[in-house]
């Protein structure tokens, strides 16, 4: 059912006017979903055979019948009058055109100078589950997919700084992060005068302990450098890892020359921990891995999507 291919050059300027119209959604206020398309519908509107760089959690169990469940989710669209067959009436031929959200969508995908992917792992009583979140960074704005378990791709066009934001609060959805001093609220000096002269501090805590609403003692881990040999072998932060309520794996990738960071951060209880591989290529490579607070998290999510 796939179509050979159309001719490219007009074909390229409606996309390349569709993928400038989607970035242009994204506005200073709540970003809003534009659409949401199936494993299987972009398999047929991509072509089946081409290689896909993010998860399709529901079509990878169906390998054996990709080809046919492809072919299924154009016809979902082509039904739902999301793409037309076109028919050129001097050759004959035809091809796909979907509508303009979509083209867009997709050309923002294949064309993006960075792309970045956040694949967050908790533990449930059904077994781990799995949040994936990538961002198509474009000079003129950020495409954001995000993957649900049930292979549904979600696209949210947004501003480089909602990108971030997003990103931070997938990275420490607990807000264990510890807040720096002067941190958010912007009131640090009026804090550290308050426990310069004990009066004010000390009635604060009462309120809080009063309340039930006291923070725990954050528990932060300075710069530490071990092997993966050694947290398997027993290393004091590996029970802590361990322990830790979620997962968060961060990858960013530059098309112009390949370059790949990849970070791991771990959210424990009173803390969040960052992992990064002194040298990746290595068998056994150092970690160096430290604590973060609120800002080192939104600063990571700014370091990650390059904007």
């Amino acid at each position: 059912m796939t179509p050979p291919p159309a001719d490219p050059a007009p074909t390229a300027r409606e996309d390349i006017t569709a993928a400038d119209d989607v970035l242009a959604r994204a506005t200073g206020g709540e970003p809003e979903l534009l659409l949401t398309l199936t494993d299987e519908q972009i398999a047929g509107l991509d072509g089946e055979e081409r290689r896909q760089f993010v998860a399709e959690p529901w079509l990878e169990s169906r390998s054996e019948v990709r080809a046919e469940v492809a072919e299924a989710g154009l016809r979902a669209l082509l039904a739902a009058e999301r793409v037309r067959e076109l028919v050129d009436p001097t050759t004959g031929r035809r091809r796909w055109q979907a509508e303009p959200e979509i083209v867009g969508c997709l050309l923002l995908r294949r064309t993006a100078p960075t792309f970045t992917t956040a694949e967050r792992t908790v533990q449930t009583p059904h077994g781990p589950e799995v949040q994936r979140l990538h961002h198509y960074v474009h000079p003129g704005g950020v495409l954001e997919e995000e993957v649900t378990p049930s292979g549904l791709h979600r696209f949210t066009p947004l501003r480089p700084e909602q990108a971030a934001a997003r990103l931070a609060v997938v990275v420490d959805r607990e807000g264990a992060a510890e807040v720096p001093a002067g941190g958010p609220s912007g009131d640090g000096g009026a804090a550290d005068g308050g426990a310069a002269d004990g009066g004010a501090a000390d009635g604060d805590r009462g309120a809080e302990e009063r309340s039930g609403t006291a923070r725990k003692e954050t528990v932060r881990t300075e710069s530490v450098r071990v092997r993966g040999s050694e947290l398997a072998a027993g290393h004091p932060l590996a029970a802590r890892l361990a322990a830790a309520q979620a997962l968060v794996v961060l990858t960013s990738v530059r098309a112009d020359d390949g370059a790949v960071r990849q970070v791991s951060v771990a959210t424990c209880e009173d803390e969040v921990l960052l992992m990064e591989a002194e040298d990746p290529a290595a068998a056994d490579p150092p970690l160096r891995i430290r604590s973060l607070d609120s800002g080192d998290v939104r600063a990571l999510a700014v370091e990650i999507l390059g904007v």
